[in-house]
């Protein structure tokens, strides 16, 4: 297996374009609240079609696609830069959103002031064997439920390979026309701007919805791909520490087995006789 030191060869470059230096995000973020109010998906969908009323604003969308705590490093870029943002969270990712380290990041995102999205990979849904659409619904309903919030917005994983997006009760499409069409859609997708860094497009364009992924910023700036195989090694390395930390508890479970079983045993009887 490649190791992280090696790995770090694929570091960028310092052009603009190319910076994805967490340094150069909160640079975005200077730039973006000079020029533009800012508003979450929480703020704008209620507004329906009367967002179009306000002059100009950046909607400030983030896909979590690998790593919580890559999300959460953008997350206090954000609050420190005044902004509020969505955070669109995947069930059924290399994350688990309901592993109790996993779960403190998220409710510390919400600590902040940002607000959460569903982030929703089609093909899975699919083999659920039920309406895709519904199942997506009963996601937001345990979100909501688990964080005691409201999701307000659904974004799909990789929109081009599925093709179409999902109609899912009371919550709206990140692609709907009025956020993709009657806005200007900008995202760094695979650590590329289509048109050029944001900043060098505030002046050009009023209303925005801007797109950024967790896993593209890091302090050192690291290539996309070098940041897809540090986010494994990472994941690799906190499962390892839990099966270190199982071992250690299951062996003093063996040990205290008679006691406990027998303590679980009178437990569930006095149970029975209530």
């Amino acid at each position: 297996m490649e190791t992280e030191t090696s790995m770090l060869k694929g570091k960028r470059s310092g052009a603009p374009e190319h910076d994805f230096t967490l340094a150069h995000y909160r640079e975005i973020l200077v730039a973006i609240t000079a020029s533009h109010p800012t508003l979450s998906f929480a703020e704008a969908a209620p507004l329906g079609r009367d967002l179009l009323a306000r002059e100009r604003f950046v909607l400030m969308r983030h896909d979590v696609e690998l790593s919580l705590e890559a999300a959460l490093a953008l997350a206090r870029a954000d609050h420190e830069a005044g902004i509020r943002s969505t955070f669109f969270l995947q069930l059924g990712a290399d994350y688990n959103l309901f592993e109790p380290e996993s779960a403190a990041l998220v409710r510390e995102l919400l600590d902040l002031g940002h607000d959460l999205g569903l982030h929703y990979d089609l093909e899975l849904l699919e083999q659920a064997g039920s309406d895709a659409a519904v199942v997506a619904r009963r996601m937001i309903d345990l979100m909501e439920a688990f964080w005691a919030t409201r999701v307000h917005a659904a974004s799909p994983h990789l929109p081009m390979r599925a093709g179409r997006t999902l109609e899912i009760e009371g919550v709206v499409d990140v692609y709907d026309p009025l956020y993709f069409s009657d806005v200007k859609y900008l995202s760094d997708s695979t650590q590329s701007w289509r048109e050029g860094v944001v900043t060098g497009l505030l002046s050009r364009y009023d209303r925005i919805q801007l797109l950024t992924h967790e896993y593209h910023w890091s302090e050192e700036g690291h290539a996309w791909d070098v940041l897809l195989l540090r986010a494994a090694m990472r994941k690799y390395e906190r499962l390892y520490a839990r099966a270190e930390a199982n071992i250690v508890r299951f062996r003093e479970g063996l040990r205290l087995r008679q006691d406990r079983d027998r303590e679980f045993r009178a437990r569930m009887e006095s149970r029975r006789d209530d």
